[in-house]
């Protein structure tokens, strides 16, 4: 390995950066990592035409993910799961898939907002906690009600 500041190269060509001895919890910095997030995007599954239809109304969900305190981490969940994911700010990820598009923000812990198709809302909490996701996640309806689900794990990072 070699090292130029805060990045190591394992020589495959993965970066990975090193959070400093000192660090804080809540204090913004990057875990080791193989995947390279940039505003381009990994690729994936793009909002599908119903919910393209339902997205015009704008963002109707909003939560957070209660046990995980880095938005780059978050990011690399869904994207394992087989979500697009992208960096869209300096420590802030969206990731997207074919009925919901989410931006992750880098507060402790790690929140968001976004989009849902209003009919796959069980979708979105049923991928929440097959990544293992401890949640809190507000929704508000097509007829403005919101609705305030719970995850029953505690098991993230």
């Amino acid at each position: 390995m070699t090292a130029a500041g805060n990045t190591l190269s394992n020589g495959s060509g993965a970066a990975l950066r090193v959070c400093p001895a000192d660090h804080q919890t809540g204090d913004s910095c990057l875990i080791p990592s193989s995947v390279n997030f940039t505003s381009g995007g990994t690729g994936g599954p793009r909002l599908d035409a119903a919910a393209q239809v339902q997205a015009e109304h704008g963002n109707n969900v909003w939560g957070a993910l209660t046990a995980t305190a880095n938005a780059q981490r978050a990011a690399e969940m869904f994207h394992s799961a087989g979500w697009g994911a992208r960096r869209s700010g300096w420590t802030e990820f969206a990731v997207e898939t074919a009925f919901a598009e989410l931006e992750l923000l880098p507060l402790d812990p790690v929140t968001f907002r976004g989009f849902v198709d209003p009919d796959r809302i069980a979708d979105l909490l049923a991928a929440l906690s097959e990544m293992g996701l401890s949640f809190i996640v507000e929704f508000e309806d097509n007829e403005g009600q919101e609705h305030v689900f719970r995850s029953a794990t505690q098991s993230d990072c």
